[in-house]
């Protein structure tokens, strides 16, 4: 939009025609009042300026008619937005029907009063509390959905009204989980139109709150809804405030777990795939189950295999464990296992509403009302709620699913769960209570919104892979401050995750004095300018042998090979017996024309390693260069006959036969190459053009051998 890319540049006179523009075409009272006010302040402060008048406070000036421009625009964006989305149009009808006071007082007020009806009711019989608790929580439950729409709607926030409401949000007499709902409501809010009280308050709560549920939603808060853009042209404080943030190493831990857990969460579906195609079958397979039309079938015992492979069994049980243990290890590096299984459970109409996404799990939610009266003292299924890791969108699933298939569970296994005589290992308290796993739990809420919910195109994706805003360490905000001394090792973390346009973004986020051995080498591998990073790397750690060989194999493709000659000698000084130094070496003297070197050394590693493919195709391109054809044929002959030869063998065979005056075999070979690579026919002499001449083939055979072809 021309308005804000007009804020973006400071342009505070192209803002207000854009919007005097756009309020021509969408007329709205409100809008174009305010708007006549900033247009008569700005037209006042420009007169007074023009007629030659020095005034010490026009900067400060410009940057207020430039924040209440912004705060017009927000609005109008809002508005706009509310009226052209199903969803928001909806949200925002309910939240008006409520005919609700939202001052912070009657929030408070409301907040509060639940937390005492609530403490009340456990003072009674259970006979007569339990029809008032289910009546309090529907009518509760109400009350936190229009609050919850309230704010998703509700446009910029005055910094009054974000005050009280931080208030509200640290009160020790405010339910947690009504806190919880509240910041993700703000975070939903403010993700699709920054709103700097709204990151304000975020980073307060983050810094204030006691509740560490509160604190890690509200980490992840103004981490995702951050705008560098905003505020580095409107909004100084944003910069200001992270700053202060990062100041602190325990604040910079945090933002590179963070990191690293929204990498897992990109990562779900890969992660799902992985258990899907590999260790699911295999845990099936070692369970002697297998998959048909009709379902998940169990094999028969097989006698005979017992009799013929007795040690069988064991193996297979090691493999099973093996399986296992791949996938608990999965889970506890931070991947998302349950990703794949859940999203298939989100079509109960519990999830048409958004509010129902980020609610912390309460067994005394309205819509778990049937299954609280049927299962609410059941063993099993409070131990599967608390022991297994589901996040909370995936325990209302559990939970809904359960009312169904409940009566299909065995009996008998029920019984043994709720007599305990099959016990249920649950999670130990200290690691729900870490950081870490409350965050980890609500990333996973927030990624199953973002990817499954059906209206999700109502707000900004903060998980899209294009955006990437994700990678939120790699936004201007966090360069050149105190949390840039983690970027390498989030930066390797992407790698190692095959994450490489992530890592790309966190590269040019590096504050020059921030570019050490490791961006360099990360750089080149990345292949930004890779033959200019290695030797910066090499100037800073001339030792290193990772970056030498990096550097030579930079060189041999670039085809300086004089160069890399140099390299790999002093790569040889090293480790005088690496065999990819040594054939790398003879490749280079080869196409230097110093045959006589190159076999020297090639034979040596053929008598130590006969049977080696690598030091036979490269000895046998090195006869074949050096005009020795019946000895390279011999060694053609040995790597072509196996099953499936490799296509690259074939094409140099064929330069050997025609060099040796062989046409037609040779012809024969190109044919085969092209069939198994496919290459075109021009494709055949594209790197070889000098050794042509110098044996002799002329432009004319070539295109005859073209033409046979």
């Amino acid at each position: 939009m021309l308005i804000e890319d007009s804020l973006l540049t400071r342009n505070l006179g192209m803002a207000i025609t854009a919007t005097d523009n756009f309020l021509a075409v969408h007329p709205h009272q409100i809008d174009t009042d305010r708007l006549f006010a900033i247009k008569t302040d700005y037209r006042l402060m420009t007169d007074y300026w023009r007629r030659g008048f020095k005034d010490p406070q026009l900067s400060e000036l410009y940057n207020t008619l430039l924040k209440r421009m912004y705060v017009l625009y927000a609005n109008i964006a809002n508005a706009y937005s509310i009226r052209h989305t199903p969803l928001l149009s909806t949200l925002s009808y309910q939240a008006h029907a409520s005919a609700r006071d939202w001052s912070p007082q009657n929030i408070k007020d409301a907040l509060e009063a639940f937390v005492s009806e609530v403490a009340m009711l456990d003072l009674e019989p259970a006979h007569t509390a339990a029809p008032k608790r289910q009546e309090l929580y529907a009518r509760h439950h109400r009350l936190m959905v229009d609050l919850f729409d309230y704010i998703i709607i509700g446009g910029i926030w005055t910094d009054g009204f974000a005050a009280a409401m931080e208030r509200i949000l640290l009160s020790p007499t405010v339910d947690s989980s009504d806190q919880q709902l509240l910041v993700t409501a703000v975070t939903l809010s403010a993700v699709n139109i920054f709103d700097i009280a709204k990151f304000r308050l975020l980073v307060h709560l983050y810094q204030h709150a006691t509740d560490e549920n509160v604190r890690q939603r509200a980490l992840v808060g103004w981490t995702l809804v951050l705008d560098p853009g905003i505020g580095s042209s409107i909004y100084e404080e944003e910069k200001v405030l992270v700053d202060k943030l990062v100041e602190d190493e325990a604040c910079c831990r945090e933002l590179v777990e963070l990191q690293k857990q929204l990498i897992y969460c990109i990562e779900a579906e890969r992660d799902n795939a992985t258990i899907q195609n590999e260790i699911m079958p295999d845990l099936m397979k070692q369970h002697g189950l297998r998959i048909s039309r009709s379902g998940i079938d169990e094999e028969g015992d097989d006698d005979l295999n017992d009799i013929l492979h007795p040690d069988e069994e064991e193996a297979n049980l090691e493999r099973l464990e093996a399986s296992f243990h791949r996938m608990v290890d999965m889970q506890r590096q931070g991947s998302d296992i349950y990703f794949g299984g859940f999203s298939q459970m989100k079509r109960f109409p519990f999830f048409n509403e958004v509010v129902n996404w980020f609610m912390p799990f309460d067994i005394n939610h309205p819509d778990l009302a049937s299954v609280a009266q049927k299962f609410g003292k059941s063993k099993f299924l409070k131990l599967m709620l608390q022991s297994v890791p589901f996040c909370n969108s995936d325990k209302y699933s559990f939970a809904l699913a359960f009312d169904q298939v409940a009566s299909r569970i065995p009996p008998d296994y029920i019984k043994m769960i709720e007599s305990g005589e099959a016990v249920v290992e649950e999670m130990a308290a200290q690691e729900k209570d870490t950081p870490l796993y409350i965050r980890r739990m609500y990333l996973q809420d927030l990624y199953r919104f973002f990817r499954i919910y059906k209206d999700r195109e109502a707000f900004r994706n903060v998980f899209d892979q294009e955006e990437a805003d994700y990678v939120f360490l790699a936004k201007d905000t966090f360069s050149k401050t105190h949390v840039e001394v983690c970027f390498n090792e989030v930066t390797a973390f992407m790698l190692k995750k095959k994450r490489r346009a992530e890592a790309g973004l966190m590269l040019e986020n590096y504050g020059e004095n921030r570019q050490d051995f490791h961006y360099y080498m990360m750089s080149a591998y990345l292949e930004r300018s890779p033959k200019e990073n290695y030797a910066k790397a090499l100037a800073l750690q001339p030792d290193s042998e990772r970056a030498l060989s990096g550097y030579a194999r930079i060189l041999f493709k670039e085809a300086a090979y004089e160069k890399a000659l140099e390299a790999y000698d002093k790569l040889l000084e090293r480790q005088p017996e690496k065999k990819s130094y040594l054939l790398n070496k003879a490749v280079c003297l080869t196409n230097m024309s110093r045959y006589d070197e190159a076999e020297r050394l090639l034979f040596r590693l053929n008598y130590e390693l006969e049977d080696d493919e690598n030091v036979n195709r490269v000895l046998a391109w090195a006869l074949t260069c050096d005009g020795k054809y019946e000895q390279a044929e011999r060694l053609y002959h040995q790597l072509l006959s196996v099953e499936k030869p490799a296509a690259d063998d074939l094409l140099n065979y064929g330069y050997c036969l025609w060099f040796g005056g062989h046409i037609d075999e040779a012809a024969d070979c190109f044919h085969r190459y092209m069939m198994e690579s496919n290459a075109s026919k021009e494709w055949i002499f594209g790197g070889e053009e000098r050794l042509m001449r110098e044996k002799g083939i002329t432009e004319v055979e070539q295109q005859m051998m073209l033409y046979i072809l």
